[in-house]
């Protein structure tokens, strides 16, 4: 039976997910348990001062149920973990913070990728049909809501989480398209195999983070995110804030979503072996052109480019660093690339061409 959630200093509310059954020893299934804590933290969200959080150990809790579908429609989302929908009233917010300081992906030559702390470890192969079912599954995800052309009343914060799923995903990590505001910090979203064996991601509709869509009218705010191992790293529409973002070993690194909307704002940016580094992705097709023009800043591309120091990774190598061919996406980017193989190829752009792009190389 669940304890009573404890009051938190300033009133907010704080859920303990050992309260609720949650184990943590990465051999029981954790998914239920994990699910009634964030129910308890949107009822005492919705009953207190419109915020609570739900906090895990530093320990692996593992998430073997299939991803929950509520509805079948093309704009609904199926998760392991459902944020609650919240279709009246004011918005409130759900915070998931794990335990300890989550360490760097890079440099992983050996073992599984390894949580400093709390780790969500998803163990689900599942499928998806297409478009006509909905969203692609996720680890977590955020329904549809009613106004608001969609969104969910439901902010989320997601602090000092690593989430893994397994390699060559079938599922995305987190799907927050329809949350109205988004806060990510300290985050890891990957797959187990150690970096330069990481799987060739097949399955087009894996994304490792997807941000609110657009008109959302709120700042979404990413710092020290890491993602690799999906086809595409993050999908981000207008609002966004990211820095100190890394995408390892992804198809593509950065999709953005293809309406005419606001801006977007990306400090240092880390891409490592990923054949396409911005492009368009329809999760039944792959990259595609956008059909309209997003308007995004990237401060600092910095691009590894691959470099040979594996031959499992032979697939990342270099395809196109911007897929535009329409010539729809506006803004300036300031790239530096590095790498064994980066003289040898010259920055190749399928369109791109109301992007001003300044590349730092050496002499």
């Amino acid at each position: 039976m669940a304890m009573p959630a404890q009051a938190a200093p300033g009133g907010a509310h704080v859920v303990k997910v050992a309260d609720f059954g949650a184990v943590g020893d990465g051999q029981a299934d954790d998914t239920a348990a994990l699910q009634r804590a964030i129910n308890e933290a949107y009822r005492l969200a919705d009953t207190g001062n419109g915020y609570a959080r739900v906090e895990f150990e530093a320990k692996t809790y593992r998430l073997a149920s299939q991803p929950v579908r509520p509805v079948a429609g093309r704009f609904t989302t199926a998760g392991q973990l459902m944020i609650p929908l919240r279709t009246s009233g004011p918005m409130i917010t759900i915070e998931l913070a794990g335990a300890g300081v989550q360490t760097g992906l890079q440099f992983i030559y050996d073992g599984e990728q390894a949580p400093a702390g709390t780790m969500l470890k998803s163990t689900v192969t599942t499928s998806w049909s297409g478009h006509a079912e909905g969203q692609p599954p996720a680890v977590i995800a955020s329904p549809r809501g009613a106004e608001w052309g969609g969104f969910n009343r439901v902010a989320v914060a997601v602090t000092g989480v690593a989430i893994q799923v397994p390699s060559n995903p079938t599922l995305g990590g987190l799907n927050l398209f329809w949350a109205p505001q988004a806060r990510l910090q300290g985050v890891r979203v990957s797959t187990p195999a150690p970096l330069p064996a990481v799987v060739e991601p097949t399955h087009r509709w894996s994304t490792g983070v997807v941000l609110p869509g657009g008109g959302n009218n709120a700042v979404i705010y990413l710092r020290d995110v890491h993602v690799c191992g999906f086809h595409t790293g993050v999908l981000f529409s207008e609002h966004t804030d990211a820095s100190s973002l890394l995408v390892f070993a992804c198809k593509v690194a950065l999709a953005p979503l293809g309406q005419v909307l606001h801006t977007s704002r990306f400090g240092l940016v880390t891409v490592e072996c990923c054949p396409i580094l911005i492009s368009q992705v329809d999760w039944a097709d792959g990259p595609v052109a956008a059909p309209a023009g997003d308007r995004f800043r990237i401060d600092l591309l910095d691009v590894e480019e691959f470099n040979g120091f594996d031959a499992r990774l032979n697939w990342t190598r270099h395809q196109v660093h911007i897929n535009d061919p329409g010539n729809t996406y506006r803004g300036w980017i300031w790239m530096a690339r590095s790498g064994r193989d980066y003289l040898n190829i010259p920055l190749t752009l399928n369109g791109a061409q109301n992007l001003q792009i300044h590349e730092i190389q050496d002499s």
